[in-house]
């Protein structure tokens, strides 16, 4: 719903992209985050997507935001770590870090 800024998820264009995000920053300035695990197991009760981490396309959104803190933000399951105003800045394949996908630092702007 647009008056509870929902996401409207405009940049998806696979169908594992249109899910829950796993952390949204909307709006917002001066947001630490200090360790953060946020899996994506399965997909319609198949945990076959796990193999080729594709669960869901995108697990942080940040939009209309500055001054944003991340450390030792892990995912499993998804493509993509971060997106920034709906442009992927931290994928998956260039992250791995044994099961879990990480990203030590994540510093916006």
């Amino acid at each position: 719903m647009s008056n509870w800024n929902d996401p409207t998820f405009s940049d998806c264009f696979t169908s594992n992209c249109p899910k829950t995000w796993g952390c949204r920053i909307l709006n917002s300035t001066y947001i630490f985050i200090y360790g953060a695990g946020m899996y994506s197991f399965f997909n319609n009760y198949d945990s076959g997507c796990l193999a080729t981490t594709n669960c869901q396309q995108k697990m942080v959104s940040v939009e209309q935001s500055q001054g944003i803190y991340m450390y030792a933000v892990n995912t499993v399951g998804s493509a993509n770590l971060v997106t920034v105003d709906e442009v992927d800045l931290v994928p998956a394949i260039a992250n791995g870090n044994g099961f879990a996908d990480t990203v030590a630092i994540f510093e916006y702007p």
